[in-house]
């Protein structure tokens, strides 16, 4: 982990300086360059002697609204809760030991993601749970606003190496479904892939519109999707999801109305496959670097996985673009992020380290992610 840190120390002082290659820039402030996500609307809620009364009586539905359970009804995991089966945020917690009314009232208008204090600990104390940031409510509550507690302890976009004028942006810009999908395999593990939406029950992905096509080609980034890899969503399956045309699992990931959770090994291995297929497409050979204007990190990210998304939001502060699935002639291994000039690369486990040659330095998607927060 500190050997990691201590790396990419150095390297990020070897590359200063190179342009538009470079991290992004600090402000005035010290506070690097984030996108910025929509605010989140403040949600006017009932008055405190009215209780809420679901339309539907299913647990999907009322959990767009939000309902009251105890810490104990729900299911940790590292980067949040689970009720029955739904990832869940937990707000509107009143801690009647606390005697300072302020306080008391400004922790009741937070939203958490994880156990950030004690009055969070005990498994009695009541809370209100719901799937959808925009819709929640509950009796007395007024207005809401992330945690930064929570954020920092699940390092929300690396809500810890922020300055303060990008942690107020990343709190204010909070998004559920933007965690959710992130960390998918996490809250909904597995071997296929699943779609889940606030309001909806977890279903997999084969499981919609069964009969339909397994091959063809996105109308997102037009790559021609192989048959036998469960890699392509036709448009008949794709409207369940938000879609009007036909998808690759990758492009249906990033633009569905909803959570899409692919299963690791196969979603890189989707990924590996479309950017060798758009190599050849241009006469590159898929040994040969990637053109230099070619390396770029918005690039990065619409090629990979959501899974990888966190660990280039926060190397994108730090580093220049990587030159994506790099391979290396006599080795059977793949350095999903490389930096050649450098001989450093990021790999997906432990076991694609022994395919790859020496005297570079590697290191795991999963070592780098926690060494960094």
């Amino acid at each position: 982990m500190g050997r990691w840190s201590r790396h990419l120390e150095a390297l990020t002082q070897a590359i200063s300086g190179m342009g538009a290659s470079a991290p992004a820039a600090a402000d005035a402030d010290g506070d690097t360059a984030l996108q910025e996500a929509p605010e989140a609307e403040a949600v006017e809620s009932p008055e405190p002697e009215e209780a809420i009364e679901p339309r539907d009586s299913s647990i999907e539905q009322a959990l767009i609204k939000g309902m009251e359970v105890t810490l104990g009804d729900l299911d940790q995991t590292e980067h949040g809760w689970m009720y029955r089966g739904h990832p869940v945020m937990v707000y509107a917690v009143d801690v009647a030991a606390v005697e300072d009314q302020q306080v008391r009232r400004e922790f009741f208008q937070r939203v958490h993601l994880a156990s950030c204090c004690g009055a969070l600990e005990d498994p009695a104390q009541a809370v209100w749970i719901g799937t959808a940031r925009e819709a929640l409510a509950a009796p007395g509550l007024e207005t809401t606003h992330a945690c930064e507690y929570c954020l920092a302890k699940v390092n929300h976009r690396g809500f810890r190496s922020l300055g303060p004028r990008d942690r107020t942006r990343v709190a204010a810009g909070f998004s559920f479904h933007w965690h959710v999908s992130q960390y998918a395999q996490e809250f909904f593990p597995g071997d296929e892939a699943n779609f889940w939406a606030p309001g909806k029950v977890v279903q997999a992905l084969s499981a919609i519109e069964p009969d339909s096509a397994d091959s063809g080609t996105c109308g997102f980034c037009e790559w021609q999707v192989p048959a036998g890899h469960d890699w392509f969503v036709p448009v008949e399956r794709g409207t369940q999801l938000g879609l009007s045309i036909d998808a690759c699992v990758l492009c249906a990931q990033q633009q569905a109305m909803g959570v899409l959770t692919l299963p690791d090994a196969s979603a890189l291995e989707a990924s590996h496959t479309r950017h060798s297929a758009q190599l050849d497409s241009v006469s590159l050979p898929a040994q040969e670097s990637e053109p230099e204007n070619e390396r770029d990190w918005s690039r990065a990210r619409r090629q990979l996985p959501l899974s990888w998304h966190p660990l280039c939001e926060q190397l994108e502060r730090k580093l220049p673009a990587p030159i994506l699935f790099q391979r290396f002639t006599g080795y059977e291994g793949v350095a999903v992020l490389a930096w050649p000039e450098h001989r450093r690369g990021i790999v997906a486990s432990e076991e694609d380290r022994a395919l790859l040659p020496e005297g570079w330095d590697f290191w795991t998607m999963r070592s780098v992610l926690g060494s960094l927060g």
